[in-house]
């Protein structure tokens, strides 16, 4: 899914911004960090203003551009991380926030991450955890099925307890998992859930006629608005993982 980079600093810019309280569990003493699905590099940036030498990695070539705009004093890479490492033992931190749910093979994912640590390297990252976004994602489904559409989710959310046993295959040392309950306040109040649906879904979304489209936004308003409507913004039911570990 390629991203709008405006978009992802107004709308959606609490995806970065929950992220800042992930950089306190970085080392205090400047280390060489990979920043994975660094977006617009606004965490990034501020991976290096607590100063560390960092580089953002990020599949997006429109993330990238603005990353660059926006940091030219920073180093950015397009890239897929699932590609073949060719620098092994680079990094001494591998950082990431809310990236790793878009990526279907965790398996190889830790294997990757594993190879670019330098040994003892830290893994520090969060990503939804199981049952992220599931009101959302259900009343979704029913809305597309009426059409006769399948919701094949790119998500691949999952447990404290699951993901602790991938980590200790891959050869990670736990210092801390936790699964927590985070209500996620949507920006453009009535409008909040139909601009974070068009940004998650666009492929669902695009497969429905403009009147089709419009009914389902409808209808996901009158469902979800006794579940997730606050006064006057939406409060999107997110879960997340978050997970410090070391490479043994």
């Amino acid at each position: 899914m390629e991203w709008d980079a405006q978009t992802y600093n107004t709308t959606h810019d609490f995806i970065f911004k929950y992220g800042e309280g992930l950089l306190q569990l970085l080392p205090k003493a400047p280390k060489k960090v990979l920043d994975i699905g660094s977006g617009t590099g606004e965490l990034t940036k501020q991976i290096a203003q607590l100063g560390h030498n960092v580089t953002g990695i990020d599949q997006s070539r429109t993330m990238i551009e603005q990353a660059k705009q926006s940091f030219p004093e920073l180093t950015f890479i397009q890239g897929d991380i699932l590609a073949p490492v060719k620098e092994k033992g680079t990094y001494e931190v591998v950082f990431s926030n809310a990236v790793f749910h878009w990526i279907s093979d965790q398996d190889r994912l830790l294997q990757h991450i594993h190879q670019l640590l330098i040994a003892g390297g830290e893994l520090i990252c969060e990503f939804g955890a199981v049952g992220n976004v599931q009101k959302i994602r259900e009343a979704f489904r029913e809305e597309l099925a009426s059409y006769d559409i399948v919701l094949e989710e790119p998500f691949c959310f999952t447990s404290a307890e699951d993901y602790r046993s991938l980590l200790e295959k891959n050869k990670f040392k736990i210092v801390e998992i936790l699964e927590y309950e985070r209500p996620t306040p949507l920006k453009e109040g009535t409008a909040g859930l139909r601009q974070w649906m068009e940004q998650f879904y666009p492929s669902e979304l695009g497969q429905l006629t403009k009147e089709q489209k419009e009914n389902v936004l409808n209808n996901l308003d009158n469902k979800l608005k006794p579940l997730l409507w606050n006064e006057d913004h939406w409060e999107a039911d997110y879960r997340r993982l978050r997970i410090h570990a070391v490479k043994r």
